[in-house]
């Protein structure tokens, strides 16, 4: 068989399954090696060690064995990716230094799939239960990929059921947070060999960061979610096979924000970051449920293998935020309420069609074509208060549809030159057509000061006259564009157990404009041009090597990588323009901006039996982005500037660690027909800059100190993997850190100076206890 062969995936269990970090018990036959890892991350089955690219993999028993209950504990396993989600509603992906606010509304740094078709990040972000792994792609991925993307891809592979034989699981987890974490699955062959289905769920409920809001009472933070997921399998014959998987889940969560600070007043209390406690005056809660369909059938037909996916995803994520944080609209009169009320609906189809060749001796190819049409609307209601006028309050609504589709055209290419030196060459093309609005409408008055009373009419006719807005030109609303991306790597085997290889990828993020819902865009030097922002490409180089080392008890990888960014999409929050008068006001929504940019860094993962009993495991990033002569816009003006312009060459190009590592180790004791065992993860992240508008100013961090998280896990189980019971401690010496720190809200600053930041820290020290039964 050629090493291009589709390969099918075993059922068993494996005995260590992630190359990228922690590591299984080791299924031993006649000698001591480490199990094979198989991933599609190149839409073929191959070994891991054969790829010539970074790919990391977590296991499904790596998600079990270290209760990751939820997306985001993968980063704990995983080094160079950072997985933040500062509120209920907004998430982001990082690697390789690469993020972006997801506020800023451009094409993601890093794209997230589900079982090979592409999903919004935030369906991610959710509760994690009956996976067969998670592979992570690390660099640009320009080719294979449903969407261009310069920092990587992550591909979340769910279980299938077996054609063979029923099996399946049930599982039980406790832990002082108040949590709770229920699992359950089962797979039967109805038609053994022919059709099989797979019934998986999960009911999770947990206090989420612990945070209590002193000023309404509430004391019980709450994150609640159920989840349920039906896959058929069918093989009506040997060379065709097709499985259709739906996914529905639910979640509720409170989201109060937490905040420190000395009230310069004198009337809040003085609150710090591990106090974990909130000010706002209502209760803020971020909300979603979504349902997920996937179809992907296989046909072996002429020596080629046709592959058809065609996914539809459908969202919808309510949420309520407090504008005024800090509750200090109590030392105004006002009795006009100040939250927002967002709701985000999403609905996407995707279509992906390929045809690859099998067990060509020279020449392996694969073409494709891809076509995504994605509709997402946001709305929302806002009460606002001027403080200025008396605590006068008062109501807008808007709209913001944001509607996308892309067609693409791909090939893949790999040539055996010999028998130990490998090319591959892969091209797609890209059409992509964009449209996006904003409108904002006034929707009233909401409580008027008793001496204003009697001038309403002429207030509210006042408000009125400033609406609609209109926060994107109507001849800028809708954008296309095409693109040419790639990939190019050379492997050879250097010996039977390491092989070397070159990559070069090509990266690209399509150009737009940003929201701004105001009309004071007008005083910005070139007026609505200057909210437009042009494509982003980029080149990266990396040279890697893969080894099985000591007799494959162990496995080494290595990576140096450099990227140079032309055009590189940066965001700014808090921008101001002096308007026709000399004053400052706000833009709200921010800008995006271009600036070239580039990284460098290396990574290294390996994994080794160092006994029959006992395994280790790690990983270790090293990036450094920088601006290379970039400016950036800022609130600090030269005389006559309307718009600032600051200097951000040299400077971090985002807010991620420079260097990061995880380490895991495993070690069990035999016992009759059970084992006892003792398992370790570690993970350290680097200290690294806040890139929120408002660092360095009102008390906010330039920079977040590096920190580090130990869990450890110890259990009994049977020496076939039937039963296991396990206590745990996560954060076990319970760190503190600061990970996220936003400034003063405008109300805060308006009537203190700015006495309170909403500031963010690891989750305290969780102690719990698993039991799960495999039958």
């Amino acid at each position: 068989m050629s090493r291009n062969s589709m390969t099918a995936f075993p059922f068993p269990r494996t005995a260590i399954a992630a190359t990228l970090a922690l590591l299984s018990m080791p299924t031993l036959a006649e000698e001591l090696v480490l199990e094979e890892v198989i991933v599609t991350a190149q839409k073929r089955a191959e070994s891991v060690q054969d790829i010539a690219a970074t790919v990391n993999v977590v296991s499904g028993q790596d998600i079990d064995k270290f209760a990751a209950f939820d997306f985001n504990s993968i980063q704990q396993q995983t080094a160079g990716l950072t997985l933040s989600q500062p509120n209920a509603r907004n998430n982001t992906i990082s690697m390789r230094g690469i993020s972006i606010d997801p506020e800023a509304g451009v094409s993601s740094a890093v794209e997230v799939y589900w079982n090979d078709a592409i999903v919004r990040s935030d369906v991610a972000f959710n509760q994690m239960y009956d996976l067969e792994r998670i592979e992570v792609l690390r660099g640009p991925q320009g080719t294979l990929q449903g969407r261009t993307s310069p920092g990587g891809a992550i591909n979340m592979i769910t279980k299938r059921p077996s054609l063979e034989e029923s099996e399946g699981y049930v599982q039980g987890s406790v832990s002082d947070n108040d949590g709770y974490n229920g699992q359950l699955a089962y797979g039967a062959a109805l038609l053994p060999n022919q059709f099989a289905v797979r019934v998986a769920g999960v009911y999770d409920t947990n206090n989420g960061d612990d945070v209590e809001n002193i000023t309404t009472g509430m004391d019980d933070q709450e994150i609640k979610a159920y989840s349920g997921r039906l896959t058929a399998l069918w093989q009506p014959s040997d060379t065709v096979q097709t499985q259709l998987t739906y996914q529905y889940l639910d979640r509720e969560s409170d989201d109060p924000k937490a905040m420190s600070g000395t009230d310069a007043l004198g009337g809040r209390p003085t609150l710090k970051p591990g106090d974990r406690k909130a000010l706002g005056n209502s209760d803020d809660y971020g909300n979603m449920d979504f349902h997920l369909v996937n179809s992907n059938t296989d046909w072996e037909v002429l020596n080629h293998q046709v592959t058809a996916i065609i996914a539809y995803q459908e969202s919808n994520k309510p949420a309520q935020n407090e504008i005024d944080r800090a509750y200090s609209l109590q030392y105004t009169p006002t009795q006009a309420p100040s939250f927002q009320v967002p709701e985000t609906k999403t609905d996407s189809i995707s279509y992906e069609l390929r045809v690859a060749s099998s067990d060509r001796d020279f020449w392996n190819y694969m073409v494709g074509l891809y076509y995504q049409d994605q509709n997402t609307t946001t709305s929302f209601v806002q009460n606002g208060v001027r403080v200025d006028v008396q605590g006068l309050g008062f109501q807008t609504t808007g709209t913001l549809p944001v509607n996308s589709n892309n067609f693409a055209i791909f090939t893949f290419n790999t040539f055996d030159l010999t028998d130990t030196l490998q090319l591959e060459a892969g091209l797609r093309w890209t059409d992509y057509e964009g449209y996006r609005t904003a409108t904002i409408n006034f929707g009233g008055l909401t409580w008027v000061p008793p001496s204003l009373e009697q001038v309403r009419d002429q207030i509210e006719d006042g408000f009125a006259a400033n609406f609609p807005i209109v926060g994107i030109p109507p001849d800028q609303q809708s954008r296309t564009e095409d693109a040419f991306t790639g990939s190019l790597a050379l492997r050879w085997d250097w010996r039977d157990d390491t092989n070397l290889y070159f990559s070069y990828n090509r990266g690209y993020r399509p150009g737009g404009i940003s929201i701004v819902p105001s009309p004071d865009i007008v005083f910005l030097p070139n007026g609505v041009n200057d909210l437009l922002y042009d494509e982003e490409t980029s080149d990266a180089f990396e040279i890697g090597s893969k080894s099985r080392l000591w007799d494959g008890r162990a496995t080494l990888n290595t990576a140096l990588y450099y990227q140079s960014f032309d055009g590189y999409l940066g965001f700014v929050r808090g921008v101001q323009v002096l308007n026709d008068q000399g004053n400052p006001v706000d833009l709200p929504g921010g800008l995006v901006y271009n600036g070239d940019a580039n990284i460098w860094g290396v990574e290294i993962d390996g994994q080794v039996l160092l006994a029959e009993t006992w395994s280790a495991g790690g990983t270790l990033s090293y990036s450094k982005g920088e601006w290379d002569g970039a400016t950036a816009p800022c609130n600090e003006r030269e005389p006559g500037q309307v718009l600032g312009s600051c200097d951000i060459d040299g400077e971090p190009l985002g807010g991620e660690p420079e260097w990061s590592f995880s380490l895991n180790s495993e070690y069990y004791i035999p016992i009759d027909d059970t084992e006892v065992y003792v398992r370790g993860l570690f993970k350290y992240t680097d200290d690294r800059i806040n890139t929120e508008a408002s660092a360095g100013t009102y008390n906010v961090a330039n920079d977040f100190e590096s920190y580090e998280i130990l869990d450890l896990f110890v259990g009994w189980r049977s020496s076939n993997y039937t039963w296991d019971v396990s206590a745990w401690a996560k954060n076990v010496f319970d760190e503190d850190a600061v990970i996220f720190q936003q400034g003063p809200d405008q109300y805060d600053i308006a009537v203190s100076g700015g006495s309170y930041t909403q500031t963010n820290t690891v989750r305290e020290r969780i102690i719990g206890m698993t039991a799960r039964y495999n039958f």
